[in-house]
């Protein structure tokens, strides 16, 4: 790995530190502005809306050697975003600006696992997408509580207040520009021969093992964002401070980091298709017994053991992706999957709007745990076939 990695890697901890601060913001916002838990899943759901529209076009882009260019945009969107959410004064204005936010985000995350799925060495695939996420873990672990203790010392008796936050994270996005602007275009990679013509997105989404890897990745990724957005609604409803929040999901972060650095060592005393099982079956019944234990301390110890495994399968789905397609076809695939995610992050957060404005917000947690169980038995089934690739 060179220096190309570093900046990729610093780039991404500093804008997924905005990305996860400013989206636990926004749900505090929405309800200060008078909005509801409905409110808050449409919003959410309006964070993954270009991007499950652009998604495949901008894959083919990087795959046409425009990476660094798209991640330069999408520092600046997420800058602007987030000073669009800081001078909001109703629902809509948020809405538009967690839509730039989302935009920025898939520009940033698409061209970070590009970079890293172009350049790295033959073989190395596993430890640049752990160093990677881990990247984003880090970014989490200190963007969400800075947030929170930003927060709370500027809110007082009238309410909540998010600004202060909101401008600190722009500046933070601004942090970002020396990294991305160091990044060049990559070429064609060495072994690559004359480039064949692109793999369509139909045929990429036939090959077998391809579809369990997607729901995985849509999976896992919802209940983060699930997460994110309706703890602290819950929080609410128990009489959580916004810093108990914060720790809380601080702990679930922290379980997230500690597995992605031990991943490439845990790769070789586990099996990989153990480990991509594992991923979302021994994270559901945490998941669906939060609501249950309204108390921090078994929260927290909940959020660990989810965070712990969520921390493995965002990884290993990567190299899996990667690994059906040809080399020229990789941001193609790659985007395929954040197209899954993002479907997932449009669709799954109205579903939990609808679910918490009819069963409420614990309902919520329990409708995720079962679809973690579900993508473990689509994962199983395709890991057992003789196609299945370590």
């Amino acid at each position: 790995m060179g220096r190309w990695f570093l900046n990729v890697c610093i780039a991404t901890a500093l804008l997924q530190a905005v990305y996860h601060a400013v989206r636990v913001l926004v749900s505090y916002r929405i309800l200060n502005l008078g909005g509801d838990a409905t409110s808050v899943g449409i919003v959410t759901a309006l964070f993954a809306l270009t991007p499950l529209l652009l998604a495949v076009r901008i894959g083919r882009a990087v795959d046409r050697h425009h990476t660094a260019t798209l991640m330069r945009i999408g520092v600046a969107l997420t800058a602007f975003g987030t000073v669009v959410i800081a001078f909001s004064g109703n629902l809509g204005v948020v809405a538009a600006g967690n839509i730039l936010l989302g935009f920025g985000q898939i520009l940033v995350t698409l061209t970070g696992q590009s970079f890293v799925s172009l350049l790295s060495p033959p073989g190395e695939l596993d430890r640049g997408f752990a160093g990677l996420t881990l990247g984003v873990s880090i970014g989490q672990a200190v963007g969400i509580p800075a947030v929170g203790l930003i927060v709370s010392l500027s809110s007082d008796a009238s309410g909540v207040h998010t600004a202060p936050a909101l401008f600190v994270m722009a500046a933070v996005s601004a942090l970002a520009i020396p990294f991305a602007f160091a990044l060049h275009d990559p070429g064609p990679a060495e072994h690559d021969g004359p480039r064949a013509a692109p793999e369509s997105v139909s045929s990429m989404a036939r090959t077998p093992g391809m579809k369990a890897a997607l729901l995985s990745s849509l999976v896992v990724l919802s209940s983060m964002d699930l997460v994110l957005a309706y703890l602290p609604v819950l929080g609410s409803e128990f009489g959580f401070s916004v810093m108990t929040v914060t720790l809380l999901l601080t702990a679930r972060t922290v379980a997230t980091i500690a597995s992605r650095a031990f991943l490439p060592r845990l790769l070789t005393r586990v099996p990989r298709e153990r480990l991509l099982v594992s991923a979302t079956l021994c994270s559901a019944v945490p998941m669906a017994l939060i609501p249950f234990v309204p108390h921090p301390v078994p929260i927290a110890a909940l959020l660990v053991i989810a965070g712990a495994f969520w921390g493995i399968g965002q990884p290993l789905t990567m190299t899996w992706v990667v690994g059906l397609v040809a080399s020229t076809d990789r941001g193609a695939a790659l985007s395929l999957r954040l197209t899954g995610n993002r479907l997932g992050q449009v669709v799954v957060p109205l579903a939990a709007a609808g679910a918490a404005g009819v069963a409420g917000v614990a309902s919520i947690f329990v409708i995720t745990g079962g679809l973690l169980c579900l993508s473990a038995a689509s994962t199983w089934h395709a890991v057992r076939r003789p196609s299945f690739r370590n």
